[in-house]
């Protein structure tokens, strides 16, 4: 492969199709220089106008923008004393994977690219993954009446924390479920010395920009996801 793609190692084989991100971005690439039958993917920061530019020469088609919203942590917000009890294990496994079974509709995992069992299938594995602490460290869950209402996965690194996923569960959504989500996780990080917090979601996913926006969540970055299929 040449230097202007590498390919999706993870992506390629979870949803076993050739998947490439596109690193170098040039108006120079030829046609025999793309890898065929494969799909091209690109996230592009929006004051990157020449980058966006060559996308659009290209024929990529536009998917989804992304919002990334960051958070100073300040110990005197933290709404919950504890977390731990409110950790998921292997036995929430199952229930999680029902819940965030149509969730994420507006997910850039879409058709006419990705089917919705296949978006549903992404994110069942990303929630498992969580629970049994695979990439994102841990997941955070709050019940109601011993069922899950609502849940949130994240990752702590050089003391920045990521939330990967957040959801309430269809029964439970416009109860105030997403401001108590987002204070577990303040509690979670400020027990791990974590400082600051970092969440992404699409342009589209109104409710969940101003939820985070009336939670002291500033935009910290603008971007655009591409694809496009050779």
């Amino acid at each position: 492969m040449n230097n202007y793609f590498s390919q999706r190692e993870w992506d390629s084989q979870f949803f076993e199709r050739k998947i490439f991100a596109l690193k170098l971005l040039t108006p120079e690439i030829k046609s025999n220089d793309w890898p065929i039958n494969s799909l091209i993917t690109t996230k592009v920061s929006s004051t990157d106008y020449l980058s966006l530019n060559i996308i659009n020469e290209h024929c990529f088609s536009f998917v989804e923008g992304e919002l990334v919203f960051k958070k100073n942590i300040k110990e005197t917000s933290k709404a919950f004393t504890s977390f731990e009890a409110h950790i998921a294990n292997h036995d929430s496994i199952e229930e999680l994977k029902y819940i965030v079974s149509n969730l994420y509709i507006k997910s850039r995992f879409r058709e006419p690219w990705f089917s919705a069992q296949e978006r549903d299938s992404f994110y069942q594995k990303w929630v498992e993954n969580a629970v049994l602490s695979k990439f994102d460290d841990c997941c955070l869950i709050i019940k109601n009446d011993d069922a899950i209402s609502g849940f949130v996965t994240v990752r702590i690194q050089e003391e920045e924390a990521t939330i990967g996923l957040i959801g309430v569960a269809l029964p439970y959504q416009g109860q105030g479920l997403g401001k108590k989500l987002l204070a577990l996780v303040e509690s979670y990080c400020i027990a791990k010395k974590a400082n600051v917090i970092k969440v992404s979601t699409q342009t589209s996913n109104i409710s969940a920009a101003n939820l985070y926006s009336k939670n002291g969540f500033a935009i910290a970055d603008i971007s655009y996801w591409f694809y496009k299929q050779v």
